[in-house]
Parts: structure tokens; C-alpha cells; sequence
């Protein structure tokens, strides 16, 4: 019977120890990162795609601006009303590596970030492989899947969702000896917590997955206690950024869940076999890069990114190699498990939408970055049983031929039987409109056509199975292993482009330079197209305050608030309490004092003389309570009664002002409500209302000083967790040995 981690083959048994090993495998994986990270420095551009100038730009150089200023990232005036951007979690606040990584300037230090985690990823995986299999070949081969598979370099635009990634292999490697000793449950649990900081709760809820597929045993009981260590620890240490995320969810416009489509639209397609095989099955190159015009992924190309798990037809066949190994079973379940998630999406379960969590899993899709990490580790094991048996050999070439075979029934559908492939293509996408099914038939059968990527697949593959008939030396295990790097070599840095600084920053561009001239308090744009200068967190990362921002969890009040600005409210009363002082239009004249005409999009800006100063305070009958902390705010009335206030400081985490009440009244500040903020009048408590997105204060009649402070409980309250579960933790690992010490101790003294 074999044994984790134990060596049983000869092409595994090479000189060197781990010191060696771990040096190779960081060589493959800091090489294979600077390759498909297409890390340049700027020397021939920088990596670009759909979502790198409307969230990942902008967030690197408002943490960069942060640090400059010598803070952290925690709140940002400029986007919407103010935005807790600690709690969104794509940018990482309290993720200690951003905090040098971001010392940088933005487009270097996003370089920076994916070349350091990409290369922590394969060294992981690397060294995972290598317990599990024993194998330094196959250890190779599973680093470069983990740093230049699709299942990560269709993500590398989403530098969180990346920092998240290269954490799982780790937390899989502390697992890996079955049953994991206690010590290793404990840090497994810790590097989970870390996972959690870097900011993508859907990473690291895989990862959890993942680990409790790896925990299962028997006994049962025993398996469930670590499971619950490992979770608890994890929960507690991740808590400082999971709890705020979890708040702003609830106070979010996705609060409740996503809808259908948003949810399921990213599931399983009937297709998604060729992933793992083809690089360009789905899409055709341009020149150096992917064009993504050519695309027919079901879904579209943000799908297609989402589901990426290339590894070539090399890493299949040797992962198929394992499937007979006791070693294997393991990570089968964990490939198993994880297939399930997407799959069982695709039929659109009522269950989904009303588990918490699962509500809110948007692309389930994502669940094959485990997939090809599991892919992985098999293929390690596949090589460590070079020569073993013929039946392997057989099984390594059946998974070669598998593929091709469904490559050419697809190829061969999508050409004389389109019907059938139009209906299998309705069947793979949430409410498609059927008018665009035979075009996107028509650019699959171009790019199954387009011979020269599956050629190389093919003929790198042939050459595989050729070694695999001689495989009784160390030295065609490295052939296969350097032949099963190749493929994903050559075919994965096409994924994402290089750009010119000017395709991620429009700080420079006549329209932004025209509204950073008005000095703004704040913007608002009406009739903007979707991809232009000013798109939303552009205007905010060039300094300009805009009420419009895109993140994964606007705050739902300051949309409803936006969504009244543009659609009803006629007269600009709306506008005027919220101390928007400057309106943007497109293609039609803007209200207020005309400024400047922006040729680029046809743009209009004006300013609004009649704006409020704020903050303001108001009579006691301008704002009624509602449902708490809500209140029905009367624009028109505050626009005539409002008296200004002074401020005295401000700053991302706080403010002072001085307001003198005529009467008994309210004092409104444009910031948007959140439960963080904590308030106090002349030195008393108070309690925040919302009114119109923003903050409203009840002050009495006379001069008063009103300070407000984010304080961060919950993240405070998350670190406390965190430091207690930590030391049970420790605690736990160490009883059996302080026992066993207290033992010996008490049968020494009684002798």
C-alpha cells in the first residue's frame, strides 16, 4: 500500500535535499510568473484587461496615495458620499504585503504584487506536490500549474483575488500528511485567517472547502474536531476583514443575495470540457494577445475569464496517471467536490439563492482555480509512477485521446450539425438572446478551425506520449515535466495585453483636467457612456469627488440617492442638498452656469451656484424618522432653511464642526451613513441618521461642537478574535505533548 508522502519510484530518487528543491521550484515559479505576469516594469508595457482601469487602477493608487500620506486605505471622501473602502476588501487594507507593495507607484507596484504572488503560489504548490508525491519532477510541474495555469492568468487583473489565491496551496500543503498533526491544523487555520485579509471572501470560502474536503477521515469524530480548529481559528483570524465585509454586504445593493442571472450566469456549460485542454478553444489571438471580439465562450468573455483552467494536454494525461494511486484519492475528492459547485449552479437550484453565502458566491465558475491547483498535484503523482505499470500508461494515454476526441466532436458539431450546437449553446447561457447564437457559432467555428494552437497542444502532447512508453529514467521524468510546462508557456501570456500608462490612468485627459480645474466639492455626471475618461473611481483616483463609483458593494443607500439625482429630480433641489456644485452632461446642454465644453464624449460642464455648503444644519422638521437609522429627508425644504456650519478638522477618519442652531434641529453632513461612525455632541454621545445616503445628526438649539470618528470596532474587536483564537490554538497543539511531559514527570517521581 502506498503512503503520502513517500518515494516509490526511481525517476523520483534525485541527489539534493529540500534545499535543492524548494531553489528549483522557485526558479520555475518566479520564471513562470515573470512570463505569464508579462512583468516588464514598463519596459514594453503594462498587463491590461476588462476591469484593470474601473477597479484594480484606481484602487492601487488610492492605497498608494494613502501611504504617501501616511495611512492606510480605510475611507475615501471622493468616491460616492465617502466609501468604507477597508471593509469592500478588494483593496486589501489590513493585508500587510500591500502595505510595502503599494509604496510604489501604482502600475510598478501591480507588477510587484502579481510577480511576488504568482511566484509564492507555484512555490507552494511546488512544495505540496513534492510531499505528496516525493516526486522533484512532478513538484515542477505542479508550480508551473499553480503560477501559469488559466485557472489564475485569466484572473491576474484582480490583483486581491491573486494575493487570496497564492495562499491556497499553502494551507493545502499544512493538510497534506494524513491526518495532519496538530500543529499543522493550527497554522493551516492562521494562513486561512491571513487568506481572508488579502480580500476576496470567495478565494478564501473555496479554500475553506477545499481544506474540509482535505480534513475528511476516519474516525469521523476526530476528522470533524480539526475541522472545526482549523475553521475556528481561520474564521477568528480572518474576522477583522470578513465582519465589515459581511456588514457592508447587508447595507449593500446586492443585500440579499444576487439575482438569478447575476448569480447563475457564471455556472457550468456544457463546453467547459475543453478548458483544461485547449488554450484557444474559445478564442482567437491578435497579434501577442487574446482578441477577445472573438470570443464564444457562453456568457461572454468575462465568463470565459472566470472558468479559465488550462493546463495542456501534458499535465492531463500525467494527471490521469495518478487515478489509481491511494495517494490520489484525496485530491480526486477535492477535484470532485469542487466540480460539483459549478455543476450543480448550472441547474439553478431554489436552495442557492437563500444560503447564506452561497447567495452571494457570484461565479461559481471560479471553483476550477481548486480544480487545476488539484490537477496539479495529480500530475506530480502521475509522474512519481513513471514505469510503474503499463495500465498507467494506458490511463495517461486515454486522457490524451479523451480530449481530442471531445475537441473534434464540438469542432465537428459547431460545423454540419449547427442546429444541434445552437441548442446546446441556448442550454449553456441564462437567458440567451437566441438572434446572437449562429454569430457565436460562427466565431467557434473560426476558432476551432484556427489550426496552430491545437497543433502545438497536439504535437507537444504526441511527444508526451512517446516519453511515457520509455519512462524508466530521472531523465525523461524532467523531459515530461519541462514538456508539460511548455504549452502553458507559449499559449497563456496572450490572456492579458500590455498596455501604455494611458489605457489604466485618464488623470491627464482634457476631461479630467477640465473638472479638476472647478475644484469640485462634488460631481455628478448624467448620460455617461460606460467606457470613457471619467468612468467611475477614474475621477475619484485623479482627486475629484464623484458621487458616482463602481465597486462589488456599493453602499444600496447612495445608489437609490444617485438613481433620484439623475432621474427624479427636476428642479436640482435634490442635487443642491447634497452640495453637488458641478453637473457633467453629455450630448445635451447641463443645468447650472455653463463652463466648458469637453470635446471627447461630447461633454458638457457646469456649475451650480445654487449648491449648498455643507455640512449644514437644518430645522427639526426637514428630516422625519423612518425605519431606523432611515429618514424621509425633505430636499426642497433644506435647500431654503439650511444654515451653514463650520468645520474645524477633517479627515478620512474623522471630523469637528461648529454649528450654531437657531432652534432645535439636525446637522447634515454629505458622508455616507456607516455603522462606524461614532458621534458626539459637546462631548455626548449621539446617534447617526441616514438621510438621502449621507449623515444626519440631531443638535439642539445654541452652539455646539459635533465630532465624529470612525472607529473601527469591528475590526478591532476582528483582531482580538483573531489573537485569542491564535493562543487556544497553540494552546491545543501543545496539550498532548505537555501531557505526555506531566506523565513522565509524575512515573519519575514516584519511582
Amino acid at each position: 500500500m502506498e503512503e503520502e508522502g513517500t518515494t516509490t519510484s526511481r525517476v523520483t530518487r534525485s541527489p539534493g535535499g529540500w534545499g535543492l528543491s524548494l531553489l528549483t521550484i522557485g526558479l520555475v515559479s518566479l520564471a513562470g510568473a515573470i512570463l505569464v505576469g508579462r512583468i516588464t516594469f514598463g519596459l514594453d508595457g503594462w498587463l491590461w484587461n476588462l476591469d484593470t482601469p474601473k477597479i484594480d487602477y484606481p484602487w492601487a493608487a488610492i492605497f498608494h496615495q494613502a501611504l504617501t500620506e501616511g495611512r492606510l486605505p480605510i475611507w475615501n471622501d471622493d468616491l460616492g458620499l465617502g466609501f468604507p473602502l477597508y471593509a469592500e476588501g478588494q483593496i486589501g487594507a489590513f493585508y500587510p504585503p500591500n502595505w510595502l507593495v503599494f509604496q510604489l507607484d501604482p502600475l510598478p507596484a501591480m507588477d510587484l504584487h502579481r510577480l511576488l504572488h504568482l511566484t509564492m503560489a507555484g512555490i507552494g504548490a511546488g512544495l505540496l506536490a513534492l510531499r505528496v508525491s516525493g516526486s522533484r519532477q512532478g513538484a515542477l510541474v505542479a508550480a508551473a500549474v499553480a503560477a501559469m495555469g488559466g485557472a489564475i492568468v485569466t484572473k491576474l487583473e484582480w490583483w486581491n483575488f491573486l494575493a487570496a489565491y497564492a495562499w491556497m496551496p499553502w494551507v493545502f500543503l499544512l493538510l497534506a500528511r494524513r491526518p495532519p498533526r496538530r500543529w499543522e491544523v493550527v497554522a493551516a487555520g492562521v494562513l486561512w485567517g491571513v487568506q481572508a485579509l488579502a480580500g476576496h471572501p470567495q478565494v478564501w470560502f473555496l479554500t475553506g472547502i477545499g481544506a474540509g474536503l482535505l480534513l475528511v477521515a476516519r474516525p469521523a469524530l476526530a476528522a470533524l474536531g480539526r475541522m472545526l480548529v482549523f475553521g475556528g481559528i481561520g474564521v477568528a483570524v480572518g474576522a477583522a476583514q470578513w465582519v465589515p465585509t459581511a456588514i457592508l454586504l447587508e447595507l449593500s445593493a446586492r443585500a440579499g443575495g444576487m439575482p438569478p442571472n447575476e448569480l447563475f450566469g457564471n455556472a457550468t456549460t456544457v463546453f467547459d470540457v475543453l478548458l483544461p485542454g485547449f488554450a484557444n478553444a474559445f478564442i482567437q489571438g491578435a497579434g501577442r494577445d487574446w482578441d477577445y471580439t472573438t470570443n464564444w465562450y457562453p456568457d461572454g468573455q468575462f465568463a470565459l475569464l472566470n472558468a479559465g483552467l488550462y493546463v495542456g494536454l501534458p499535465a492531463l494525461a500525467l494527471a490521469a496517471l495518478a487515478l489509481r494511486a491511494p495517494r490520489a484519492r484525496r485530491w480526486l475528492l477535492l477535484l470532485g467536490g469542487m466540480l460539483l459547485i459549478p455543476i450543480v449552479a448550472a441547474f439553478q437550484p431554489e436552495f442557492w439563492s437563500h444560503v447564506p453565502v452561497l447567495s452571494g458566491m457570484r461565479s461559481p465558475v471560479r471553483a476550477y482555480l481548486v480544480v487545476g491547483l488539484a490537477i496539479g498535484v495529480l500530475a506530480a503523482i502521475g509522474i512519481s509512477r513513471l514505469g510503474r505499470s503499463r495500465r498507467g500508461r494506458t490511463w495517461g494515454m486515454g486522457a490524451i485521446w479523451a480530449a481530442l476526441a471531445t475537441y473534434l466532436v464540438i469542432a465537428v458539431l459547431a460545423i454540419a450539425f449547427p442546429d444541434v450546437f445552437d441548442a446546446l449553446q441556448l442550454r449553456s447561457w441564462w437567458q440567451i438572446n437566441p438572434e446572437v447564437v449562429e454569430p457565436m457559432r460562427e466565431r467557434a467555428v473560426a476558432a476551432l478551425t484556427n489550426l496552430p494552437p491545437p497543433a502545438l497542444e497536439i504535437g507537444v502532447a504526441a511527444a508526451v506520449a512517446v516519453l511515457l512508453i520509455r519512462s524508466r529514467t530521472p531523465a525523461v521524468a524532467y523531459a515530461v515535466a519541462i514538456l508539460a510546462v511548455v504549452p502553458m508557456a507559449i499559449l497563456m501570456p496572450p490572456v492579458n495585453p500590455l498596455r501604455q500608462p494611458n489605457e489604466f490612468s485618464f488623470a491627464e485627459t482634457p476631461f479630467v483636467e477640465g473638472l479638476q480645474a472647478q475644484d469640485a466639492h462634488r460631481v455628478l455626471t448624467i448620460g455617461a457612456p460606460a467606457w470613457y475618461a471619467g468612468m467611475p473611481n477614474q475621477l475619484a483616483a485623479a482627486g475629484v469627488p464623484d458621487i458616482a463609483m463602481f465597486s462589488s458593494l456599493n453602499l444600496l443607500r447612495v445608489e437609490l440617492a444617485l438613481a433620484e439625482l439623475r432621474n427624479r429630480d427636476p428642479d436640482g433641489a435634490q442635487r443642491q442638498a447634497l452640495g453637488i456644485d458641478t453637473v457633467v452632461t453629455f450630448g445635451a446642454a447641463c443645468p447650472g452656469q455653463f463652463v466648458v465644453r469637453i470635446p471627447d464624449n461630447d461633454a458638457y460642464i457646469c456649475r451650480d451656484p445654487d449648491a449648498l455648503v455643507i455640512p449644514y444644519w437644518v430645522p427639526a422638521g426637514v428630516a422625519l424618522p423612518a425605519v431606523p437609522p432611515h429618514t424621509v429627508f425633505d430636499a426642497v425644504a433644506a435647500v431654503e432653511s439650511a444654515v451653514p456650519a463650520e468645520v474645524e478638522s477633517w479627515t478620512d477618519l474623522g471630523h469637528t464642526l461648529r454649528v450654531t442652531a437657531p432652534s432645535d434641529g439636525w446637522l447634515f453632513v454629505d458622508r455616507a451613513w456607516w455603522p462606524s461612525w461614532a458621534v458626539s455632541v459637546d462631548g455626548t454621545p449621539a446617534t447617526i441618521l441616514e438621510a438621502s445616503g449621507a449623515q444626519l445628526v440631531a443638535v439642539p438649539a445654541g452652539t455646539h461642537t459635533v465630532v465624529a470618528e470612525l472607529t473601527l470596532n469591528e475590526v478591532k474587536a476582528g483582531f482580538g478574535a483573531g489573537l485569542v483564537a491564535i493562543l487556544l490554538g497553540v494552546g491545543w497543539a501543545a496539550w498532548p505533548a505537555f501531557r505526555a511531559r506531566r506523565a513522565a514527570q509524575s512515573a519519575e517521581a514516584s519511582r
